[in-house]
């Protein structure tokens, strides 16, 4: 069976041969398994998608996921560089910085000359909302187009990264958390109207990627659960986003999944009737377990993740061996369970730990 196959079952609801593994890894560590330093994939972003195939195939995982990049014409307009100990975006036309990367956080561009913040339901409305056509036209997803073909070839499952149709939205336009997280309580409506168009946008990346020949589509909002929000809050405003979504990827014949950092316990009613295939995390760093989440919601989705970062990161290969073990354990009874990281592999995660939790998946999750 292939991983494709293996993956296409498990979130049918269907047993296949095994637990499938997905770790959740991301540019910044795909670099470093593939020899590579993440600041190579920010100089040059086609490096990030080759990485990330580049990770899958050595750890031997049954998925890889790709993130939209950047425009044909950024290779043409722009060019990174260090400056004063920074990685630095410049312009070819004009040769100055426009901004630095946020190398030792996720590598978020931060520029010199930020955007207004949004402010009222009018500069909302002005943000525009690309369409499919567009952003395949103008080579956005050029890479994950060449490098999901050969991710296919190789028999492996694949997700297309389309996350931010809620509070993160939120956060980017309102320039910085706490003013996002206060428009809940001060303009209630302006934040209805946010999240209306993170929808809007993440609909038409959706069609992109679908285009592209993901296998699936990876939503949601690292701020979108208990551990920041109220589970009311949850259910007004984030979980009719996800709901759409859902439903419009579901669509486009593709699975959606969803992942959600921190503990989010209580909002597990609130998920089967969100529509969704699978919910990625489980973090027992957070509260969460494998065994009470597979109780509460586990026949009703396929249930990824469980596996603490912390013990992926500083734990020895035996320890990681033996914590995945339990996670396969506690959620392989009855099927729709996908061992993987709670959240993001860390950057510096040894390899021999991600191998180790590969290899409980294969010995324990045999159906």
């Amino acid at each position: 069976m292939t991983s494709r196959e293996r993956m296409r079952l498990v979130l049918s609801g269907k047993l296949p041969d095994r637990v499938p593994f997905f770790p959740t890894i991301f540019t910044d560590h795909a670099c470093i398994a593939s020899g590579k330093r993440f600041e190579d994939a920010l100089i040059n972003p086609a490096v990030g998608a080759d990485c990330m195939l580049s990770a899958a195939l050595r750890y031997r995982t049954d998925v890889v996921r790709f993130p939209f990049g950047p425009a044909s014409a950024w290779y043409e307009e722009k060019f990174v560089a260090e400056l004063d100990g920074r990685l630095t975006q410049f312009s070819r036309a004009t040769g100055k910085a426009e901004g630095r990367f946020d190398v030792e956080g996720g590598g978020m561009f931060i520029p010199l000359n930020p955007p207004p913040q949004v402010r009222t339901a009018a500069d909302v409305a002005s943000i525009p909302v690309p369409t499919a056509e567009e952003y395949l036209q103008r080579g956005y997803l050029k890479d994950v187009i060449r490098c999901a073909q050969s991710a296919h070839d190789s028999g492996l499952f694949t997700v297309g990264m389309c996350a931010g149709q809620t509070i993160n939205f939120m956060v980017e336009k309102m320039g910085g958390t706490e003013p996002a997280l206060l428009l809940f309580y001060d303009d209630p409506a302006l934040a209805r109207a946010l999240i209306d168009k993170a929808v809007a946008i993440s609909i038409e990346k959706a069609k992109a990627f679908v285009r592209a020949g993901v296998d699936c589509l990876y939503i949601g909002d690292s701020y979108a659960s208990a551990s920041v929000i109220s589970p009311d809050f949850y259910r007004d405003f984030c979980k009719p986003a996800y709901t759409i979504l859902a439903h419009e990827v579901h669509g486009m014949g593709v699975f959606c999944y969803k992942h959600c950092c921190g503990n989010y316990n209580p909002l597990l009613d609130e998920l089967p009737s969100v529509g969704l295939d699978a919910m990625d995390g489980i973090d027992p760093t957070s509260g969460m377990s494998v065994k009470h989440t597979k109780e509460r919601v586990g026949g009703s989705l396929t249930l990824m993740g469980g596996l603490s970062c912390l013990t992926l990161l500083k734990g020895t290969p035996a320890a990681v061996r033996d914590e995945a073990m339990r996670c396969v354990l506690d959620g392989k009874p009855g099927g729709r369970y996908v061992l993987g990281s709670a959240c993001a592999v860390p950057r510096h995660t040894p390899a021999q730990n991600l191998m180790a939790a590969r290899d409980a998946a294969v010995e324990f999750g045999a159906y």
